[in-house]
C-alpha cells in the first residue's frame, strides 16, 4: 500500500503540477484514510464503496476540522481513486458518489492595528533563543505580508545581503511554485542579521531558516499559528491575531500609504488585483459605502423606481475605485454622506455637476 501511495504522490507531482506542500497534504490524507479503512472499517482500502467513504467523511467532520481541510480530503479521495482506476483493475471511482461540499465564503477579517502589532512584537523575550526566533518569525510575517507556508518554506540561502546599505533580498516560493523577491531593509534587515548571527541559528545554506525544536526540519505551519495566537494572548491583545490577520494588516497599511494595488498585488504574490482587494481594508468611514463589495467583486446600483440591481466589477475597475477611495480619504475629511462620489464640501455630488463633468471629459 505504501508503494502505491508513493506512486500516487509522484503522479501528482509530475502530471498535475500542484505544489509539493499540497501534494504532501493529499498524501497524508490518503494514508490516514487507509489506516481508518483497516482499523475501523475492517476492509481493504482499495475495495471500499461509496457508503464506506461517507463514513470516513463523517468521521473527519466529527473531529471538527474546517471546511477548507475537508475540501482537501475530498479532492484527495477523488484523485486517488481516479489514479487507481487508471493504473489498476478498478472499474469505477467510488469517490465520485460523495456529496458536494457547500462552498463557504471566508468571514471578513479585521486586520490588527499597527499599535497592537508593535505590542505583540515587544512581548517576546528576545534574550532566549526561541524568543528571538519567534520574534523574527512574526516580524517577517507582518512586515512583508508572507503566507505561513511561504515563511516555513524559507531556507537560509533565500536571504541575500549586499543589495545596498542595510538592504537585502528575500526570495519567496509562493503558491503554485511562483517565485518573487522582496526587499528587506533598515530595521527588518538588522533584525534578520541579528537572528542569523545567534550561535544557535542555522548556518548551512540549505537549512530551513526557521527550524523546529528538533533542529532538523522547518517549523510547521500549525506551530507558527500557535505562536502568534499564544503570544497575542500573553500581550493582552483583545482582538483575533493569526498569521493571516498579520498578512491582512500588511496589505491594509500599504494601501493607506497610497501604494498602488498592482504593487501590493506583486508583493503579496496574488494572481489578480481582485484577489488583493479582499486583503485591503479601508477605514471605518469608508465602510459606509455599502454599495461596494470588493470581496465578491460587486457594486449595487439603485435605478429608476428605486429598483436595485447588482453589477460585476472586473479587476481594472476595482483598482480604479480603490485608488480613487485612497485619494478621497486623503483629501476630504468631511463624511456627511455615504455616497461614492462627493462634492468638495463632502456632500453627494449633484446630477447636474456630474453631467457637466462628463461633458468636459468627452470634449477633451
Amino acid at each position: 500500500m505504501l508503494a502505491l501511495i508513493d506512486q500516487y504522490r509522484k503522479e501528482l507531482l509530475m502530471v498535475n503540477g500542484p505544489s509539493p506542500s499540497t501534494v504532501d497534504t493529499y498524501t497524508i490524507s490518503i494514508q490516514a484514510f487507509c489506516n481508518f479503512a483497516k482499523d475501523e472499517l475492517k476492509t481493504d482500502p482499495l475495495k471500499v464503496r461509496g457508503p464506506q467513504l461517507l463514513q470516513w467523511i463523517m468521521h473527519l467532520k466529527n473531529t471538527g476540522i474546517g471546511n477548507s481541510r475537508m475540501v482537501n480530503h475530498h479532492y484527495a479521495l477523488k484523485s486517488f481513486f481516479a489514479f487507481l482506476q487508471k493504473t489498476s483493475d478498478n472499474a469505477s471511482n467510488p469517490a465520485q458518489t460523495l456529496p458536494l461540499l457547500i462552498k463557504r465564503h471566508r468571514q471578513h477579517t479585521k486586520p490588527i492595528s499597527t499599535q497592537d502589532a508593535f505590542k505583540l512584537l515587544d512581548s517576546f523575550d528576545q534574550s532566549t533563543w526561541h524568543g528571538l526566533r519567534n520574534y523574527t518569525i512574526v516580524s517577517l510575517t507582518w512586515a512583508l505580508g508572507l503566507r505561513t507556508s511561504e515563511l516555513t518554506g524559507l531556507n537560509v540561502r533565500d536571504f541575500e545581503t549586499g543589495h545596498g546599505k542595510r538592504t537585502g533580498l528575500l526570495r519567496i516560493r509562493g503558491k503554485n511554485k511562483k517565485q518573487r523577491a522582496l526587499f528587506v531593509a533598515d530595521r527588518l534587515f538588522d533584525e534578520l542579521i541579528r537572528y542569523l548571527g545567534h550561535p544557535k541559528a542555522p548556518k548551512k545554506k540549505r537549512a530551513p531558516l526557521f527550524q523546529a525544536v528538533s533542529k532538523t526540519t522547518a517549523i510547521s505551519n500549525s506551530r507558527v499559528q500557535r505562536i502568534v495566537k499564544d503570544q497575542a494572548n500573553k500581550a493582552g491583545i483583545t482582538g483575533a491575531a493569526t498569521p493571516r490577520i498579520l498578512r491582512h494588516a500588511f496589505a491594509t497599511e500599504m494601501y493607506h500609504q497610497n501604494v498602488p494595488l498592482t504593487a501590493i498585488q506583486a508583493m503579496m504574490g496574488h494572481d489578480s488585483v481582485a484577489e488583493t482587494s479582499v486583503y485591503v481594508h479601508v477605514s471605518d468611514k469608508l465602510k459606509q459605502l455599502e454599495s461596494l463589495d470588493f470581496d465578491h467583486h460587486q457594486i449595487t446600483v439603485i435605478g429608476k423606481g428605486k429598483k436595485v440591481r447588482t453589477l460585476h466589477m472586473n479587476d481594472e475597475l476595482i483598482e480604479i475605485i480603490s485608488q480613487y477611495l485612497a485619494i478621497r480619504e486623503l483629501f476630504y475629511n468631511s463624511w456627511l454622506t455615504p455616497a461614492l462620489f462627493i462634492s468638495k464640501k463632502g456632500n453627494r455630488i449633484a446630477i447636474r455637476t456630474m453631467e457637466d463633468n462628463l461633458k468636459k471629459i468627452l470634449l477633451q
